[in-house]
């Protein structure tokens, strides 16, 4: 079903209405208003000269420690989010995304249980957000979508909304939402502040993947290295208590059932796999590319 997202003002939205309504039920929202920064300052050329840390890039962003002064100023809503004791949130918890426009992304959900807010700064963009009870069908072992360039929404298949966001706008994107993203205008450019809850949430078909991943890669540590790009030892920026705690009641039969549904994936993958490598090769070759 094509679903309708919610949008508020932040003066029309208390903290105590966000927690309540959309950060525990974990349901999307587009918060607007939120002109928590300076766009005469924060160009792109000021974001290439302070950002474009090599040893902080990343497949499609580059990675920053929190930066709350100058031209980018943390709104006060993530504050108190980075600040709750049931949040674990990573060293370098703010992202910085710049792409072209025209730029794609190959539909996906965060790694490491990650809550986003994720704040349109400069330009346009148009999201998909794809429900966790009505997942894509996922590339084995990883967070993204085995799913070729022409695949389209079914709304009597997916749960999804599709909607834009504009400078000055705050997208709350729930762990496990499968998000595929379009840069419209020439220049688009937003801050994204991640954190990952201290449980587990199994509600959700996503979420109970979740779990199961993290059991396999704590009792078989050879897939980390050949399947995914990411440290497991620090997940959620917490690592060994947080690995403990998602996968705790997960037994080796659920484990092992994991396992195979996951190999069963291939023949999907190997068939659309030049589709797919060609969409990871855009995510990564666009960042930070614009004129």
């Amino acid at each position: 079903m094509k679903l309708e997202i919610e949008k508020k003002n932040i003066d029309d939205l208390s903290y105590e209405e966000f927690v309540n309504s959309y950060l525990l039920p974990e349901k999307p929202i587009v918060i607007r208003g939120v002109n928590t920064f300076d766009s005469a300052i924060l160009t792109p050329e000021y974001v290439v000269e302070n950002f474009s840390d090599e040893n902080k890039r990343e497949a499609g962003w580059f990675d920053s420690d929190l930066v709350d002064d100058g031209p980018i100023r943390i709104p006060e809503i993530v504050k108190s989010l980075l600040a709750r004791e049931d949040m674990s949130v990573r060293k370098s918890p703010m992202r910085l995304f710049m792409q072209p426009g025209g730029h794609v992304t190959l539909p996906h959900y965060d790694g490491n249980s990650l809550h986003g807010l994720n704040q349109q700064v400069i330009g346009k963009k148009r999201w998909i957000l794809t429900s966790p009870n009505t997942p894509l069908p996922n590339i084995p072992f990883m967070f993204a979508g085995s799913v070729g360039k022409n695949f389209t929404y079914d709304p009597d298949k997916y749960d999804f909304y599709d909607f834009h966001t504009e400078s000055g706008d705050v997208l709350f994107l729930p762990r496990y939402w499968y998000h595929e993203v379009h840069s419209i205008a020439p220049v688009n450019l937003n801050l994204n502040w991640v954190l990952t809850p201290r449980t587990p949430n199994e509600s959700s078909i996503l979420g109970r993947r979740e779990v199961e991943i993290v059991k396999l890669r704590k009792s078989m540590p050879m897939i980390n290295k050949a399947f995914f790009p990411d440290e497991f030892s620090s997940y959620g920026g917490q690592g060994k208590e947080l690995i403990d705690t998602y996968s705790k009641n997960v037994g080796t039969s659920r484990m092992l059932g994991r396992l195979l549904k996951e190999l069963c994936g291939y023949p999907r993958l190997l068939f659309l796999a030049t589709q797919i490598k060609s969409r990871a090769d855009d995510f990564s070759k666009n960042n930070f590319k614009v004129k």
